[in-house]
């Protein structure tokens, strides 16, 4: 790496402008002398080097480590030695290092209640239609990234995007990325939930977990994985329906008792629950227009299995 890419590369790193190998590589190492800006005042510049360069030798023979190719060796070196040089330069200036991280790593939160949906305008023109009790952040820095990261907290969130082939666009969640250029697609992915799920609804999308492709999707099909058993299926899926609750509808085929519970939350903040035993085996194919009265909805949920139902406060059981 020349010393023009070096600088290049920590300019990126300062605008947060990294892919997540190289952000992982600088944060490393960063991470082992920003503790304690103080400590610097102490340290000479030829013993610097030197601490730097044995935290570099035990990390690439630990024995759990996995084994690194000789071309990755010689980036990370020459990483830390830019690094060396930065921290030498911040210390005789005295510019504490965390101001660096703190200007890299700031965002706009958006959070959604019971009940809310919610349509954000993102700087290049792409749309975000948030589902109820989520949670997405944007980084401040959006507009001035190569890559146009957004990242799905928690829940579900419906995106059109702006193309761009200059700028991939990816959602990150917990769990799945999901890169595009430009589409439509839907990213579920509730805490709550077992499983998280993309489906598309035009142009292609491609979701890795741990760096891992686990599917490539075109217009309706879907992926929904496992995080706990590390699964991924992919399968047809209705887009329309996958996306009809960003029209104040909510389509439920074949959908269990808790499938049904759990919208039923997220839409109205009530617990349903079932004093039925039978109702574990129920399956619910069902529109629902999310402007009708709590009650309304309720007597639809009821006749599809000639149920009744009892409220308390916020609990409903369904008997």
């Amino acid at each position: 790496m020349t010393p023009a890419e070096l600088k290049d590369l920590f300019n990126r790193y300062i605008n947060g402008d990294v892919t997540d190998d190289e952000k992982q590589l600088v944060d490393d190492w960063y991470a082992s002398y920003s503790d304690n800006y103080a400590e610097f005042n102490t340290v000479g510049d030829e013993q610097l080097k030197t601490e730097i360069y044995a935290g570099i030798k035990d990390s690439i023979h630990k024995p759990a480590a996995k084994v690194r190719s000789i071309k990755f060796i010689r980036y990370a070196a020459a990483v830390t030695i830019l690094l060396v040089s930065v921290t030498i330069f911040t210390r005789k200036k005295s510019i504490p290092l965390n101001l660096i991280s703190e200007s890299r790593e700031s965002f706009t939160s958006i959070k959604t209640q019971t009940g809310e949906v919610k349509k954000i305008s993102l700087p290049d023109g792409s749309s975000v239609w948030l589902n109820a009790k989520s949670e997405i952040r944007i980084s401040d820095h959006f507009q001035n990234k190569q890559q146009r990261y957004v990242y799905l907290d928690e829940g579900e969130a419906f995106f059109e995007v702006t193309k761009n082939p200059q700028r991939p666009f990816l959602v990150k969640t917990p769990h799945v990325t999901t890169r595009v250029l430009g589409t439509s697609f839907n990213v579920r992915a509730y805490t709550n939930l077992k499983q998280a799920s993309v489906t598309v609804r035009t142009g292609k999308v491609q979701v890795n977990a741990d760096k891992k492709l686990l599917a490539t999707l075109t217009p309706n099909m879907q992926v929904k994985y496992d995080p706990a058993k590390a699964e991924a299926t992919v399968s047809l899926a209705d887009a329309g329906a996958a996306t009809s609750w960003t029209e104040g509808r909510l389509v439920f085929t074949k959908a269990t008792f808790n499938e049904l519970a759990f919208a039923m939350a997220n839409t109205y903040g009530i617990k349903l629950i079932s004093k039925n035993k039978a109702a574990t085996n129920y399956r619910y194919n069902i529109h629902i227009n999310t402007s009708r009265t709590l009650d309304e909805t309720l007597r639809i949920i009821c006749s599809v299995h000639q149920n009744h139902y009892r409220r308390n406060n916020n609990e409903v059981i369904i008997y």
